[in-house]
């Protein structure tokens, strides 16, 4: 039988973009738990950005997991984008994990974003059909995308 090696490995965390979590003050959000993951620096254009966008899925399953969350909210207002469509990674991941055998009608696991002037346009450009009116989900303010994620939040469990 060979003797194989190993290697330490050690997930990349791509230069110029960073990530840190919070929760909404649990006295604030009841007995929910709302994970804020905040998303700042610049995210490269077209497949440049492929890397990051895989680190903030990686990180936003990794915040939903490890503090238990009940809703996510991406906070990208320090993030400027211009364009690329591995962002999209995030939505994606966090679906495939919280709602993979979900019934059709069921509600989704609440995901809100909120935006500044940074990536707003290139963002709602990304996740918005052409002449349709901005997601419900996406807000300019945070304490308007925390209203709506507990309102969703309780949506959710109302259903499970």
């Amino acid at each position: 039988m060979p003797s194989y090696s190993l290697i330490k490995a050690t997930p990349p965390h791509p230069r110029g973009i960073e990530c840190q979590f919070f929760l909404v003050e649990p006295a604030q959000a009841g007995r929910r738990r709302i994970l804020v993951v905040s998303i700042s620096g610049e995210y490269p254009d077209g497949s440049l950005g492929n890397a990051h966008g895989a680190y903030m899925a990686s990180m936003a399953l990794h915040g939903i997991h490890a503090l238990d969350a009940d809703g996510l909210i991406l906070d990208l207002r320090g993030l400027a984008y211009r364009w690329g469509n591995t962002l999209l990674k995030v939505f994606q991941d966090v679906s495939q994990f919280k709602d993979a055998g979900a019934e059709p009608n069921e509600p989704r696991f609440p995901v809100a974003v909120v935006t500044s002037e940074k990536c707003r346009s290139a963002f709602l450009s990304l996740v918005t059909p052409t002449d349709q009116a901005p997601p419900e989900w996406h807000f300019d303010d945070m304490d308007q995308a925390i209203e709506c994620s507990l309102k969703k939040v309780e949506e959710w469990f109302a259903y499970v």
